[in-house]
């Protein structure tokens, strides 16, 4: 009996502090993403991990409002370049075009060197509240690495410094 009684007191308690952290606030996509993010088992390097959610959610806050190549539109070019330019550690990320004419694929997106190897990043993971942050979490089957090609030159134009 005490067991069900604690049950329903932490359940409780859970509940209620749900309703005050939501109280006239509202949560948005990149924060429920980072958190779920934060759980990504693919990445362990504490400080890349932080820099890639805090780089998340900085595009997650921007891309929409920011046209990096004036185009009129909001895609994949805007994150992938704002991601570059908020990411710290410009030795560590690159911008990488996937054009894959058997899916149909043709999108821009980062990678970050991480625990010795270099992982595809989705910019606009956070702003699409996506579980995960990882190319092939989001993208599955249309998704195949080997037509990766860094094009960060090409698009080191757009990149304020």
């Amino acid at each position: 009996m005490e067991t069900v009684i604690t049950v329903v007191i932490c359940l409780l308690i859970g509940l209620f502090g749900d309703i005050m952290a939501h109280n006239g606030q509202n949560v948005t996509n990149a924060v429920q993403a980072s958190a779920r993010a934060s759980s990504t088992p693919a990445l362990r390097n504490n400080s890349e991990h932080s820099n890639i959610d805090k780089t998340l959610l900085l595009v997650a806050e921007n891309w929409n409002k920011i046209d990096v190549n004036k185009d009129g539109k909001h895609n994949c070019i805007d994150a992938a370049v704002l991601f570059y330019q908020y990411y710290p550690d410009k030795s560590k990320v690159c911008i990488e075009l996937n054009k894959n004419p058997d899916t149909g694929m043709n999108h821009l997106f980062n990678c970050v060197f991480t625990d010795g190897v270099w992982k595809a990043i989705e910019p606009q993971a956070y702003a699409s509240n996506k579980p995960s942050y990882l190319m092939g979490a989001i993208w599955g089957k249309n998704y195949d690495a080997s037509y990766n090609r860094d094009v960060t030159s090409d698009y080191m134009i757009y990149v304020k410094r």
